[in-house]
């Protein structure tokens, strides 16, 4: 039972968003965002010393509801709240007040840090903050390339929305570096002076979220608007890296949102499958869950669900240790979203694929699900760019992340010898950048999520899970790089058929068992499920008639 299982029957989640407006979908995710918040209720000590119950807010199913919602309870509590708890905390305790607000919702809060021109490149953005001889401060955007790109920022439900915005500090026209400014955008109603947004078209197939272009034309702040202080640093890059230490903790904690959606995504997947019959050489009906077809994709994502549970268990415990160099937490971080983000993009995209017809519609999930972990995959980290940062400072031997407590599977004698050939190719060459950027860039995200794989089915065999869902894991693990095994003469190709057959065969008697584990059934929406959840959403569709016919009971 979760602290939002009876939130999710509310009639503020079985409202079916897929069939308003645009304009009312936004106002909806809001209040979702609220409810979801509230009911979870999150502290400042929670924000603050990343607790339990903090991490537990994205493996809640309940942020499968509404991409959009899921969405803006990570900027509000972590990005936001997050970084200004630790201000309020130490140097700045008049943020208190503000911070409470914005736990409660009576403030919307926003994180200004990407530009539209720059993309990943944010040390060297463009937006401007110049103390004045005053003690105030003027924010300025330069040139429409220059405009942070993408939080929504737009006047909502009449709440005020207040931003951490990141510019470069210029003080007697010496730049000391990107700095984070607390800014207020609107008041719920109008932007404020001399702020203008943009509002982007949605990105499609995903919740709309009110994406925007927010720029500064020469806007007045006051001297408690700086986040710091004005102090000259000598290590301008690694202050900045500590300033966003909330996008480290978002890489981890926003993409452990895929163990959810492998959940619901199976449980949607599993039901339909059951339902669904097509007629036998015999002439019998027959469920298409009789096929491999159907049953390898499906117990492949529920032993993903379970193995990738059991990874952030021990990824969380990993990232909060400060003993541990804090490059090497965040390594860990990129390992997890590497890996998670794999699976559950392959699952969505597979099990939706598998539903046919009806995996094209919205009102089902799936194909939204894939949408949405799209977003999440760049969100807080763009993968290929953990990947690649990882990669060189393992080759360059800047720090080593935690080894294998299986060192003899077969998991981690392929990440092993990947990380060995790329470090032979690098090494040989006259040229190590060179070498990087040729041969091992386009491997780097295959390399990490391989350090992905071994991490998870380590935790995995770690803390018990079932030996039929590790061998399905495993197998499935194996898959995405076959060649390698067959290269090096672990397995031939015939003999992965088989265990994967066999794994498959071991679990597949089983199946209710994962799906009850899971306990996401209350929060499945798509109609697909039952008969009973079909005839309840035909009657929300518009009829077109001719006044003599009759409507027919609706049947899937």
């Amino acid at each position: 039972m979760t602290p939002t299982s009876q939130l999710c029957q509310s009639d503020l989640f079985e409202k079916r968003s897929e069939l308003l407006s645009r304009n009312a979908r936004v106002v909806l995710s809001y209040e979702r965002a609220k409810a979801i918040g509230l009911a979870l209720g999150i502290t400042l000590n929670d924000t603050l010393n990343l607790t339990q119950k903090f991490w537990d807010i994205h493996t809640d199913p309940i942020m499968v509801r509404d991409g959009a919602a899921a969405t803006l309870v990570t900027i509000q509590y972590n990005l936001v709240a997050g970084t200004l708890a630790k201000y309020a905390a130490t140097t700045r305790p008049d943020l208190l007040s503000l911070v409470e607000n914005i736990l409660r919702w009576d403030v919307i809060g926003q994180f200004c840090l990407t530009e539209l021109g720059r993309g990943l490149d944010i040390f060297r953005m463009k937006t401007s903050v110049t103390l004045l001889p005053t003690g105030e401060f003027d924010l300025h955007t330069p040139s429409p390339s220059d405009a942070k790109f993408m939080p929504p920022t737009i006047p909502v439900k009449g709440l005020p929305c207040v931003a951490v915005v990141f510019a470069q500090l210029y003080v007697d026209g010496e730049c000391r570096g990107p700095r984070p400014f607390l800014v207020n955008l609107n008041d719920g109603y109008d932007m404020c002076k001399g702020v203008t947004l943009m509002l982007l078209p949605p990105r499609g197939g995903s919740s709309p979220v009110n994406h925007a272009l927010t720029s500064f034309h020469h806007v007045r702040l006051p001297p408690s608007a700086l986040l710091g202080d004005l102090t000259k640093s000598n290590t301008i890059h690694r202050d900045f890296m500590s300033s966003l230490w909330r996008v480290a903790v978002g890489s981890l904690a926003l993409s452990s949102v895929a163990i959810p959606f492998l959940q619901v995504g199976s449980f949607v997947a599993a039901r339909y499958f059951q339902r669904r019959r097509v007629t036998s050489l015999q002439g019998n009906p027959l469920p298409i869950m009789s096929y491999r077809t159907q049953q390898f994709p499906l117990l492949h994502a529920i032993s993903q669900a379970f193995v990738l549970r059991a990874l952030h268990k021990w990824a969380v415990e990993q990232f909060m240790d400060t003993n541990l160099d804090v490059r090497v937490r965040h390594g860990i971080g990129a390992c997890c979203k590497a890996v998670m983000l794999q699976h559950a993009q392959v699952a969505n995209y597979v099990l939706s694929e598998r539903l046919g017809a009806q995996g094209l519609f919205e009102y089902n999930q799936l194909s939204n699900f894939y949408s949405e972990m799209r977003g999440v995959s760049i969100a807080e980290g763009d993968i290929l760019a953990l990947s690649m940062r990882l990669v060189a400072d393992t080759l360059s031997q800047t720090y080593e992340l935690p080894f294998s407590t299986h060192p003899d599977g077969p998991l981690a004698m392929h990440e092993i010898s990947l990380f060995d050939e790329a470090a032979e190719t690098v090494s040989s060459s006259s040229d190590f950048t060179q070498a990087f950027m040729q041969y091992v860039q386009p491997r780097c995200q295959q390399m990490v999520e391989s350090m992905g794989h071994r991490m998870a089915y380590d935790a995995a065999v770690d803390q018990g899970v079932s030996q039929c869902l590790l061998d399905l894991y495993i197998i499935n693990a194996i898959k995405t790089d076959a060649a390698w095994y067959v290269e090096h003469g672990v397995f031939t190709r015939k003999a992965i058929v088989h265990m994967e057959d066999a794994a498959l065969s071991a679990a597949l008697p089983r199946l209710e068992e994962w799906l009850t584990a899971m306990e996401v059934e209350q929060y499945v929406s798509s109609p697909i499920t039952s008969d009973k959840r079909w005839e309840e959403f035909s009657r929300t569709l518009p009829v077109y008639s001719s006044p003599q016919a009759e409507v027919p009971a609706a049947r899937l």
